[in-house]
C-alpha cells in the first residue's frame, strides 16, 4: 500500500486564500505520491510534499512564513522516520528556502535532533542548500495591520489566546505537514511552519519538538497544526500515535485528539492529520478550515477537502 496525506494548516482561511490552499495541497499530495510510485521511501515522499508547500507563498512555511513582532522570519521544520524513530528538526531559521530539507540533513548527517538559528543556517550553507528571502508583501501587510491594532489598544497581545483569535484569526495563518506510508510499510511525517504572527523573537512552537507537532512510529504518523503551545502541552502528535497503537483507526485517533483539545483548551483552533499502518487517513479539526489532500493506490487523483471531521 502506498499512501500520502497532507495538510495546509488549520485556521480561518479567507474566501480569497482557500482556493489557493486547496490547489496547493493537491499539488503537494501529487508530488509526494509521485515519489512513492517511483520507489521512494515515505521520508522522500513527505519531504517532497512539504517542500512543495514551502515553495508556495499561500502557506505559512518557507516562502510566506509568518513574521515575528520585530518583522523577521523564524521558520521551524521537523521530519521523522517511524521505522527507526530517527528524527531531525530546525528552528529560528531565517533564510533557508526549504527548512524541511535542512531538517532531514540534521537527522541523517548529525548526532543531534534539533539545530537552531545561525548554526543551523551555517550547516545549510555548507551543504549547499538554497537560500531565499522568505518574507512576502502579504505577510508584511498583515503584520502592519495587526501592529496598528496593537498600538490602538484593540489587540491584547497573545493573552487569553482563544478570545484573541476569534477577533483576529489571521494571527494563525497555518502550518503545513505530510504523512506517508511506503511500499515497505514504513511510515514518516514532516511538518513546517513560520509560527504565529507577531510571536516574540526566539519563540519555539510545537513543530520542532518531536512528539508535539510531528511524530511517527510503527503504528502511525501524525502532523499537527494550530496553536503550538496547546500541541506542546498535550504532546498531541505522540498522543495520536498512541491512540493508533491502542487499536484506534487514524480517523478515530484524530477525533480523540481533538476531543482532548476541546476538553482542556476550548475555543482554540487546532487540527491534525494522521495515517495508520493500513494507509487509512484521519483528518479532524476544531478550526473552521484545514485544507487537506489524500492519495493512495487505487485512486485516480487525490481526494481534496477544506474540512475534516470538525470537533466542537
Amino acid at each position: 500500500m502506498l499512501a500520502i496525506l497532507v495538510h495546509g494548516g488549520a485556521g480561518a482561511w479567507s474566501a480569497e486564500r482557500l482556493p489557493r490552499g486547496l490547489k496547493g495541497v493537491q499539488e503537494a499530495a501529487e508530488k509526494g505520491f509521485e515519489a512513492l510510485r517511483a520507489g521512494g521511501s515515505a521520508l522522500d515522499a513527505v519531504e517532497e510534499a512539504v517542500a512543495t508547500m514551502e515553495d508556495n507563498p499561500t502557506f505559512n512555511a518557507g516562502v510566506g512564513c509568518a513574521l515575528t513582532l520585530s518583522g523577521d522570519v523564524e521558520a521551524e521544520a521537523s521530519i521523522m522516520d517511524g521505522s527507526t524513530l530517527s528524527a531531525g528538526a530546525v528552528a529560528l531559521v531565517r533564510r533557508v528556502k526549504n527548512p524541511i530539507k535542512l531538517a532531514r540533513r540534521v537527522m541523517e548527517l548529525t548526532d543531534h535532533i534539533v539545530l537552531t538559528g545561525p548554526l543551523a543556517e551555517d550547516l545549510a550553507r555548507r551543504l549547499g542548500l538554497e537560500f531565499a528571502d522568505l518574507k512576502t508583501e502579504e505577510r508584511e501587510a498583515l503584520r502592519r495591520e495587526l501592529l496598528g491594532e496593537l498600538r490602538a489598544g484593540r489587540l491584547r497581545y497573545l493573552t487569553k489566546l482563544p478570545e484573541l483569535l476569534r477577533a483576529f484569526p489571521d494571527l494563525v495563518p497555518g502550518t503545513v505537514g505530510a504523512v506517508a506510508l511506503d511500499a515497505g510499510g514504513r511510515l514518516a511525517v514532516a511538518t513546517s511552519t513560520g509560527g504565529l504572527m507577531l510571536k516574540l523573537p526566539g519563540r519555539l512552537g510545537d513543530t520542532p519538538l518531536i512528539g508535539c507537532g510531528s511524530y511517527a512510529d510503527h503504528y502511525g504518523a501524525c502532523s499537527v497544526t494550530g496553536i503550538g503551545e496547546v500541541a506542546i502541552r498535550l504532546c498531541l502528535a505522540r498522543m495520536a500515535c498512541l491512540f493508533m497503537r491502542s487499536g484506534l483507526s487514524a480517523q478515530e485517533a484524530a477525533e480523540a485528539c481533538m476531543g482532548l483539545v476541546l476538553k482542556h483548551f476550548p475555543g482554540t483552533p487546532m487540527g491534525l492529520i494522521a495515517l495508520d499502518r493500513q494507509g487509512r487517513r484521519g483528518v479532524a479539526q476544531t478550526a473552521k478550515y484545514m485544507p487537506w489532500a489524500y492519495m493512495r493506490d487505487g485512486l485516480k487523483g487525490p481526494e481534496v477537502g477544506s474540512r475534516g471531521v470538525v470537533i466542537g
